[in-house]
C-alpha cells in the first residue's frame, strides 16, 4: 500500500534493513574487508557500525577504510557508524621483522628496549613503563592469554621471563599481567597520535581502551577539544579497576563495551560471565548502549560455521540485554567475514524471540526509584512502548532532532520496531548502536500535524504498516528543540492531511 499525493517524496527502506535483528552488529574492518564491495556485503548482512582498531595498521589504511565505508553506506543509502578504538595505556608487543617468533615452553624470554643476549629472544614493549608495573614472580599473558610467562628477574627496563606455555608471538599483540594494572599516563605517544587522527578524520564513535575511571574519560574529552561535540565516547570495560568504577564511567560516557579479551585475563576467567551480566544490567539501568565483544564467533576466522558454544554465547548476550554484538578478527582478517555476520544476525534474530523485554524495561525504570521517579521524557518513552504493545502497533515513530527521543524508546524495548525520523544525517548515524532503531532521514517539519501526516505516509511507503494498522508516535514540542520528549499519540493509518481533512490517498 502507498499513500500518494502530489509533489510528495516516496520513502523507501532497503529490504535487508527491515530484515535485520533488533540487536546491532559491529564489525571490525581490516585486510579481509577493506574494499567498498566487501563493506557493502557486510552492511547487507547486518553490520550497523564499522570499527577501526587504531592499534593496528597505518593512518593511510585507516583513512582508506573510512572513505570506503562512507562510500559503501552512501551507495546502499544506509547510515553506518564508524567506531575508532584508541590504544590507551595498554602494553603491546613492539614491531619486529619476522612475521612471528616461536617461543617454546621452558625457554627464557626478555622484554627490553635494547638487544640483550643473542641466545635469548628479545622484543620491546610499548609504551614505556612495563617493568615498573610488575614484580618478580608475576604472571604475564600475551594475546589474551594464548602465551603465558612468569617473571624471573627485573633489571631496570629489562624483564626476564620463563615461558610456561609457549606459542607464536606476533607484533602489536596485547600483553598483560593480571592484578598489575598499568600505572602509565593514559596519554601514551601512541594514544596521543590516535586522538589527533580522530580529531582530523570522519569518525562517529571513539572507543577508549583500558579506561580506568572517570578521570581518564574526562581527560580524553579535554584532549578531543571541539571534536568531542561530534563523537560519542564508548568506554571499554576490560580491567578490574574499570569494573570497580563502572557507575562513574557510565555517567561520563555515551556507551560501554564488555571487552572480554583483556577482561578475561585481568580477572579470573570464571568470573567473566557474571561481570558481563553486571555491566549489561547497569548499562540498561543508565540508558547507555552496551556492546558485547571478543571471541563471539572466533572459530569462524578459519571455519565456515560457528561452534555450538559460540551460538550459545551470542544467544545469551542477546538475552542479557546487550544493544550490540561485536566481531573482531572474524571480519578483519578472517576467511569468512560475510558468512560470519550472516550467522550472527541469524542467531540474534531468533534469540530475540526469547528476550524478556519487560526485564530490560524494568531495569531502566527501577534506576529512578527512590528518587523523583521517571522524568517526563522517560515516562513518555515508556508509555509509548506499553501503548504500542497494547494496541499491537506496527511501529513506534520517534521524531527526533538529537536522537534522544528514539534512544529513550529503545531503552524500554517495545515489541514493534522503532522508526527514528531524523532531519540530520548525523542523528541517524548516532543511533546506529541503539537496540531496535531504524533511522530514516526526513525533511524538517513545521507542525505536529505535519509530522503525524508524514509519519503515516512513511510507514505505508516503506511497507511497515498498511491501512487500518496502528502506529504510535512520540515527539517533543516545541519543534526544533532537541532533548524534549513530551507528546504521545496513536494513529490509525491513514492519518488526516495537514489541514485536518481526510487524506486523499489510494491503495496501489
Amino acid at each position: 500500500s502507498n499513500l500518494t499525493s502530489e509533489n510528495t517524496q516516496i520513502y523507501k527502506i532497503p529490504p535487508f534493513l527491515k530484515a535485520r535483528p533488533r540487536t546491532k552488529i559491529v564489525c571490525t574492518l581490516g585486510p579481509a574487508t577493506a574494499t567498498v564491495e566487501k563493506i557493502k556485503r557486510l552492511i547487507r548482512s547486518g553490520m550497523s557500525v564499522a570499527r577501526l582498531n587504531l592499534s593496528h595498521g597505518s593512518e593511510k589504511e585507516h583513512l582508506s577504510l573510512i572513505a570506503n565505508c562512507r562510500l559503501a553506506a552512501k551507495e546502499l543509502d544506509v547510515p553506518i557508524g564508524i567506531l575508532a578504538d584508541l590504544p590507551g595505556p595498554k602494553y603491546r608487543i613492539g614491531d619486529f621483522k619476522q612475521k612471528a617468533i616461536t617461543v617454546p615452553t621452558g625457554n627464557d624470554f626478555i622484554f627490553s628496549s635494547d638487544f640483550i643476549d643473542a641466545n635469548i629472544p628479545t622484543v620491546n614493549i610499548w609504551p614505556d613503563g612495563f617493568s615498573r608495573d610488575i614484580r618478580k614472580g608475576a604472571k604475564i599473558l600475551i594475546d589474551d592469554g594464548s602465551i603465558e610467562m612468569r617473571v624471573i628477574e627485573i633489571d631496570g627496563d629489562n624483564v626476564r621471563c620463563k615461558v610456561t606455555s609457549g606459542g607464536l608471538i606476533k607484533s602489536n599483540k596485547s600483553i598483560t599481567s593480571p592484578g598489575h594494572t598499568s600505572r602509565v599516563d593514559y596519554f601514551s605517544p601512541e594514544t596521543i597520535k590516535a586522538i589527533e587522527f580522530v580529531k582530523s578524520s570522519d569518525v562517529d564513535f571513539v572507543g577508549l581502551s583500558y579506561i580506568r575511571n572517570s578521570k581518564d574519560l574526562i581527560d580524553v574529552k579535554k584532549k578531543l577539544g571541539s571534536k568531542v561535540n561530534e563523537v560519542r565516547l564508548v568506554a571499554k570495560i576490560e580491567i578490574r579497576e574499570a569494573v570497580d568504577n563502572l557507575k562513574e564511567i557510565l555517567l561520563n560516557s555515551d556507551a560501554v563495551m564488555v571487552a572480554r579479551g583483556d577482561l578475561g585475563v585481568e580477572i579470573p576467567f570464571q568470573k567473566v560471565p557474571s561481570v558481563q551480566k553486571k555491566i549489561i544490567d547497569l548499562a540498561n539501568r543508565f540508558g547507555k548502549p552496551v556492546i558485547t565483544a571478543t571471541q563471539m564467533m572466533d572459530s569462524m576466522i578459519q571455519n565456515p560455521n560457528p561452534t555450538r558454544a559460540e551460538v550459545t554465547d551470542v544467544h545469551n548476550a542477546v538475552l542479557d540485554g546487550t544493544d550490540a554484538l561485536m566481531l573482531s578478527g572474524e571480519t578483519s582478517i578472517g576467511k569468512n567475514p560475510v558468512k560470519t555476520v550472516k550467522a550472527m544476525a541469524k542467531i540474534a534474530k531468533l534469540s530475540e524471540k526469547f528476550l524478556d523485554k519487560s526485564i530490560i524495561s524494568n531495569r531502566r525504570e527501577n534506576n529512578f526509584r527512590g528518587g523523583q521517579g521517571l522524568g517526563v521524557d522517560d515516562a513518555i518513552a515508556k508509555s509509548a512502548c506499553n501503548l504500542s504493545n497494547s494496541v499491537k502497533a506496527k511501529a513506534v515513530l520517534a521524531f527526533t532532532e538529537s536522537g534522544s527521543t528514539a534512544a529513550r524508546v529503545s531503552n524500554f524495548r517495545p515489541n514493534a520496531p522503532i522508526i527514528a525520523l531524523c532531519s540530520q544525517p548525523s542523528t541517524s548515524i548516532n543511533l546506529s548502536l541503539h537496540w531496535g532503531v531504524i533511522p530514516i532521514e526526513v525533511k524538517s517539519f513545521n507542525s505536529a500535524q505535519h509530522m503525524f501526516w508524514e509519519g503515516s505516509r512513511i510507514v505505508v511507503d516503506t511497507g511497515i504498516a498498511k491501512f487500518g494498522d496502528f502506529i504510535v508516535v512520540v515527539l517533543g514540542l516545541p519543534i526544533g528543540y532537541p532533548g524534549n520528549t513530551n507528546l504521545l499519540r496513536v494513529i490509525k493509518i491513514p492519518e488526516s492531511e495537514r489541514d485536518g481533512t481526510q487524506a486523499k490517498s489510494t491503495i496501489s
